[in-house]
């Protein structure tokens, strides 16, 4: 048997379990059900094989923001909300193969809305290395995961090598 959410902080058994709602990123309490088992929460890198994201895709260590400011490390919060808020890549992967197959000539791709990557590397996975040539994004966290994946227009990024991990 599995516990479903009833309403705020009600559980009961059922056979079917229920989703997390969005409030449990607060706190782990939020995650015990009816006192007899616990939930556990997914791991980053968890989330990232998920989404289809090859494992420390969005553990890029310290980074620093557009104004300046140095983050010494890349918290679960921000990759959990970078991750959330990305593409599952696997029916992208699929689609970008099958759109590319089209094409007679070598194509190249730039991203809108980027996130952390998500479709250059689909792209870059099916065209080679560098056919992605920009991206935009207004979140800082997935600007500085795209960065430090594809390179900033300067250097080359290092995804090639943590695909092949």
């Amino acid at each position: 048997m599995e516990w479903s959410i009833q309403r705020t902080d009600e559980y009961k058994m059922s056979r079917v379990a229920s989703t997390q709602a969005e409030r449990q990123y607060k706190s782990a309490t939020d995650l015990i059900g009816g006192g007899q088992m616990q939930v556990r929460r997914l791991t980053p890198v968890e989330c990232e094989r998920l989404q289809g994201f090859p494992d420390g895709w969005t553990d890029i260590g310290e980074w620093t923001d557009s104004k300046g400011k140095l983050h010494k490390e890349s918290s679960d919060t921000a990759r959990y909300k970078a991750l959330g808020n990305s593409i599952c890549l696997p029916f992208w992967y699929w689609l970008t193969k099958r759109i590319s197959a089209q094409y007679e000539r070598p194509a190249t791709m730039g991203s809108l809305f980027d996130g952390i990557g998500g479709f250059p590397l689909c792209w870059e996975r099916v065209n080679g290395f560098d056919t992605a040539r920009w991206a935009s994004e207004i979140e800082e966290f997935p600007i500085a995961v795209t960065k430090k994946r594809f390179g900033d227009g300067e250097t080359k990024g290092d995804w090639e090598t943590l695909y092949r991990r």
